[in-house]
């Protein structure tokens, strides 16, 4: 069974099957076709296991691991991610074998990028492919872009006119994560209603400087608008996530050290001196203090252990969308202030 990403949605509603193999060359259409069947798969009560085919890949771990089953989970959720799109005589003989003889109480997720002709034409692939339902992940071709792009502005009550929606479309070229992430800022920096060119020009072209530290105070103010714009020029000036997520990741830690220390009945001014909080900055920390629930908090230390991990390249995924979606979650979105105080400041 063949189904469009743009269905996967309905698809879900109705229940999942035993066996996804999306694969392509678009990875922004992967990538959400992934989330959208991990996060159904999670909330039907499944236990992840992640297995990424690298080098000399043991295949055997896949099959011992479907046989044992956790005390705490009777379903699972399996992902065998294949980057290379090419398992070899003995990969390919096992997927074929994996496909013919799913496991009980078992979603699979095979994960492949764009294959050539021929490889679709394997007994492999066509094993997967009688047991599955497979998602392939186009391109978006450059005429499709403003509606695309149209379509996504919508799901945040807003629209564009044709000639903002071209303007992005000639920006992004193609490049379905940058578009997602555009049309992400747009929702934060501008209402609800009708976007203007002039409104998506200034929006998308802020010349703002920004150094890593000042993620931090941004994440701690929950101002989610001035996050995502600190992480676009981060991005544009080529810095890299490992940088980004020390900041993050200290933050973070800054405010479990705090709602543990509290927690344990320690006076704020005793807790913010034993964490040399200076004395300018602590109505911010409070603020975050009060804002970011305990659940939220260990959601977000969770997110930044992948997230490293995916700038490592031992987990899949866009770490820069990721970095963007913590810091949403974390946040609430502000109106853009009317004077000019995005631009660069000294970290204090």
């Amino acid at each position: 069974m063949e189904l469009r990403p743009g269905d996967i949605g309905a698809h879900l509603a109705r229940g999942l099957v035993p066996l996804y193999v999306i694969w392509g060359e678009e990875p922004l259409a992967m990538l959400e076709a992934e989330d959208a069947i991990r996060a159904a798969a999670l909330k039907s009560g499944c236990e992840r296991t992640v297995f990424t085919v690298q080098g000399r890949f043991d295949w055997s771990v896949i099959f011992g691991h479907a046989d044992n089953f956790s005390l705490f989970a009777q379903k699972k959720l399996v992902e065998i991610r294949v980057p290379s799109g090419k398992p070899g005589i003995d990969g390919g003989a096992a997927l074929a074998r994996y496909a013919n003889s799913l496991p009980a109480d078992t979603v699979s997720i095979v994960s492949l990028p764009g294959l050539e002709w021929k490889q679709t034409r394997s007994k492999w692939f066509e094993a997967l492919s009688a047991h599955g339902t497979v998602i392939q992940s186009r391109d978006v071709p450059l005429e499709q872009m403003p509606a695309w792009i149209g379509r996504r502005l919508a799901a945040n009550n807003q629209q564009a006119s044709r000639e903002a929606l071209e303007f992005l479309a000639n920006r992004l070229e193609g490049n379905l994560l940058a578009a997602r992430q555009e049309v992400d800022k747009l929702s934060l920096l501008l209402p609800p209603g009708k976007l203007g060119l002039e409104d998506v020009e200034k929006a998308v072209t802020d010349v703002s400087r920004f150094d890593a530290p000042d993620i931090q105070d941004a994440l701690l103010s929950g101002d989610a608008g001035r996050c995502a714009r600190i992480l676009d020029s981060l991005r544009q000036e080529g810095e890299a996530v490992p940088k980004i997520m020390w900041q993050i990741s200290a933050a973070l830690r800054l405010l479990y050290k705090l709602k543990s220390a509290l927690r344990q009945g320690q006076p704020p001014a005793a807790a913010f001196k034993a964490n040399r909080i200076q004395d300018k900055r602590q109505a911010l920390v409070q603020g975050a203090l009060k804002r970011v629930s305990d659940a939220k908090l260990e959601a977000a230390l969770t997110d930044a252990a992948r997230i490293d991990r995916q700038a490592k390249g031992l987990d899949g995924g866009d770490p820069w969308d990721d970095m963007l979606r913590l810091c949403l979650n974390l946040g609430t979105a502000k109106k853009p202030a009317t004077e000019d105080t995005e631009k660069h400041r000294e970290h204090r």
